[in-house]
């Protein structure tokens, strides 16, 4: 963020952060207090006056996530809307914000930071400073890395036994089944933590950019497929297609074995389709809804009869495909899958469908249908080539412009890896895994088949303390024990802990060994967090969220935040500009002038009550500690939630 820049909001900039600021600022105020995060008893009181104002408020209403007002509360919920991905939830045109954007050849601090933090997960002052320095073009051109300097994948093992993994003559069924449901769970932690590591490297970042977002776009998740093998060839195949032929990605993801098993494409027979694919490649992977009717859908299932997955593999079964003629979108024949996925590519509404979909989550809001249409023919006209749509939009004064920076709800990939490559720390990935996934967002798991819902749904009350709390945990002024014992995370466990052992008849596990919740509880249902727990018998929400708030209490035995904000930000410096430093490395917004005000306030009080203990390394251990204190409330406030 370059802190000489004007500050400057758009209405949908305004209407975010006015709700955050007064639902979210006095909890942020009560769970940081300028140290620990707050017990409960010190955070409920804010929340109700908050959810009070809130209510009386026109036209705003509450729901059981935490009082969010009624247009949030719906994007979090919504099940027609099948946007998908990490798009804002309030549409911005363009040519109402014509008189916002910048100069076409602008390029400082401020666009270059933006750039790395929409084609990547953020960035070091270093690399903003570097970037700068590159121009525009090269920073861009560098970010498609040729074939050599990309991320090696690795081989993932079929880990079943009917896929010949060895069993030990004296091992049972149960046990050998339980094995295999360990193995598979196993390799598929190891690739999410590699996948995390690649993140915080940013050594390819925009390839894992757009890895993450085609996999909110062609989601498919473990719960159902249950094989870990099959999940990271999906995500390979993603990896190394993100930045290529778009109609290679579809005809690719079209005979996934995973994809196919997720959507039910393995009972579509003939004499007897099955919908659910054919519905899905219309509705969300090409055309969007509206563009084709339920008989095209019909159709096109007959087309698609016979491919199935077998034993992780595509195989094409002659004997259970519809032969037949078939009349989809107009044209008629005797079509196969093939052909159905070619005719959606010559759709005019496919190139406008996947752009604006592509721009919502780069943008964090929704394209002007001049853009949408315009994006849309360059991409049909580029042969669906992504490189080349991205190169267009990261030379578009609208992308740099203020109606898209810092006007994206950071979501919890986002928001736990882009903090901490800001602060160029290298957590455990235990921090990032379960962080991530306490705040709503499981890698392989996405909630169905619409991906992750986005925007304002990523922020309720019970997730923003949560994200508080691992800013906390982060910066070494929140230990996880205390959080596990006491405050708000302790209440969650209390409260899971009864549900579970209620449920089960027994002692619910209390996370001190390795594994905490796994197996089949782990594999329940997915949804974002409410806040609230069961009134009688838990979730497998529920149990997941106890075994990550227990797995997390590891980091208190294994981390150290390696940090010297004393050194680069306060020696020789003014309140003011400690202050003015820490925003610049936190956020991307501008603070407003009244939370500036009270930080540089409080700052001062608390700098004054520093001791003068007459050693200058423990004066500088107690400086470290004031900093690091203020750098978590600030990573607390709204300002904060946005990328």
């Amino acid at each position: 963020m370059n802190p000489t820049r004007e500050p400057s909001m758009t209405s949908t900039g305004r209407m975010t952060l006015h709700w955050m600021r007064e639902r979210i600022l006095p909890l942020a105020l009560a769970l940081v207090g300028i140290g620990p995060a707050a017990a409960a008893s010190e955070v409920e009181p804010a929340m109700n006056a908050a959810a009070s104002e809130t209510k009386a408020a026109p036209g705003a209403t509450s729901d059981s996530r935490g009082g969010l007002d009624g247009e949030a509360a719906s994007a979090a919920s919504h099940e027609e809307a099948r946007d998908g991905a990490d798009a804002g939830d309030h549409a911005v045109d363009r040519d109402a914000d014509m008189d916002d954007e910048p100069a076409a050849h602008a390029w400082t601090a401020r666009e270059a930071e933006h750039l790395l933090n929409r084609a990547g997960f953020g960035a070091t002052p270093a690399e903003v400073a570097a970037a700068v320095a590159a121009g525009r073009d090269a920073t861009i051109e560098g970010l498609f890395l040729p074939p050599e300097l990309q991320v090696p994948l690795e081989v993932p093992e079929k880990t079943t036994f009917k896929d010949g993994l060895a069993r030990p003559d004296e091992m049972d069924r149960d046990d050998a089944r339980r094995m295999s449901r360990r193995l598979d769970r196993d390799q598929l932690n190891q690739y999410t933590s590699w996948w995390f590591d690649t993140m915080q490297s940013g050594a390819d970042p925009l390839r894992d950019r757009m890895t993450l977002f085609w996999h909110g776009y062609f989601t498919s998740s473990q719960r159902d497929v249950r094989s870990s093998y099959q999940m990271i060839q999906q995500n390979q195949l993603l990896r190394a297609n993100a930045l290529g032929s778009f109609e290679e990605l579809l005809f690719g993801i079209a005979k996934d074995p995973a994809m196919l098993e997720y959507l039910d494409n393995d009972e579509n027979k003939k004499g007897n389709p099955n919908e659910n694919f054919a519905r899905e490649v219309m509705e969300l992977f090409t055309l969007g809804e509206g563009h084709y009717t339920e008989d095209d859908i019909k159709e096109a299932a007959r087309a698609f009869t016979g491919w199935r997955s077998r034993r992780g593999e595509f195989r094409e079964q002659t004997r259970q495909h519809d032969t037949g003629k078939k009349t989809i979108l107009g044209e008629t024949g005797r079509f196969d899958g093939d052909d159905v996925l070619e005719m959606l590519l010559r759709q005019d509404e496919c190139g406008p469908h996947v752009a604006g979909r592509l721009l919502a989550y780069l943008e964090g809001v929704e394209p002007s249908p001049e853009r949408k249409a315009h994006y849309g023919a360059l991409f049909a006209a580029a042969d669906y080539d992504v490189g080349t749509l991205l190169r267009e939009l990261f030379r578009d004064p609208h992308f740099y412009s203020d109606a898209v920076v810092g006007q994206r709800v950071a979501g919890p990939i986002d928001h736990l890896v882009g903090m901490s490559r800001r602060l160029e720390l290298d957590p455990p990935d235990i921090w990032l895994t379960y962080g991530t996934e306490l705040l709503g967002q499981e890698l392989f798991n996405p909630p169905n088949v619409k991906g992750w819902p986005g925007g304002m749904a990523w922020i309720t009350t019970a997730s923003f303390m949560h994200r508080g709390n691992l800013a906390g945990i982060l910066l070494g002024t929140v230990e996880v024990g205390d959080l596990i014992e006491g405050g708000t995370f302790g209440e969650d466990m209390a409260a899971l802990r009864d549900l579970a052992r209620d449920a089960a008849g027994r002692p619910a596990p209390r996370g001190d060994g390795d594994e905490g919740v796994t197996g089949d509880v782990m594999s329940g249902e997915g949804e974002m967090m409410t806040g609230e727990m069961s009134a009688s018998t838990p979730s497998p929400a529920d149990l997941r969220r106890l075994g990550q708030l227990s797995r997390l209490k590891r980091l208190d035995r294994s981390w150290t935040p390696k940090l010297r904000l004393e050194r680069d930000l306060a020696r020789g410096r003014t309140p003011d500009e400690v202050v003015d430093g820490l925003a610049d490395l936190l956020l991307a917004v501008e603070l407003p002038p009244e939370t500036r005000a009270f930080l540089i306030d409080e700052y001062q009080a608390r700098l004054a009550e520093l001791p003068d203990t007459g050693r200058r390394s423990k004066d500088r251990r107690n400086l470290e500690e004031l900093l690091r204190s203020f750098a978590h409330l600030i990573l607390s406030l709204p300002e904060a939630q946005l990328n």
